[in-house]
C-alpha cells in the first residue's frame, strides 16, 4: 500500500470545504429542532445559536477557501436562486 502525501494547500482546501458542508448541514437539521423535548424558549435559543454557529463556520471556511469560490458555492445553494431556477424549468426556458 502506498502512502499518499497531501500538500498543505490541499489539506487546507479539504478542511475549508468540510466546514462549509457542516454549516449547510446545521441549517438542514434546524427544522427538526421543533421535535426536541424542550420548552419553546429553549428550542428558540438552540435554533438561534445554531444559526450563529453555522454562519461563523461558513465564513471561516470561506476565508480559508477563497472569496470567489465561496461566492459561487453560496449562489448555487441560495434559496432565491433555486426558486428562480425552478420557475424557469416550469416555464420551459
Amino acid at each position: 500500500m502506498k502512502c499518499v502525501s497531501l500538500e498543505k494547500r490541499q489539506v487546507k482546501k479539504v478542511i475549508a470545504i468540510s466546514l462549509i458542508v457542516i454549516s449547510f448541514l446545521l441549517y438542514a437539521i434546524m427544522p427538526f429542532n421543533a421535535c426536541l423535548p424542550f420548552s419553546a424558549c429553549m428550542i428558540a435559543g438552540i435554533t438561534g445559536s445554531m444559526i450563529a454557529v453555522s454562519e461563523v463556520i461558513f465564513w471561516i471556511g470561506s476565508l480559508m477557501i477563497g472569496r470567489e469560490v465561496a461566492k459561487r458555492i453560496r449562489n448555487k445553494v441560495s434559496i432565491l436562486n433555486m426558486i428562480s431556477h425552478l420557475r424557469e424549468r416550469k416555464n420551459g426556458k
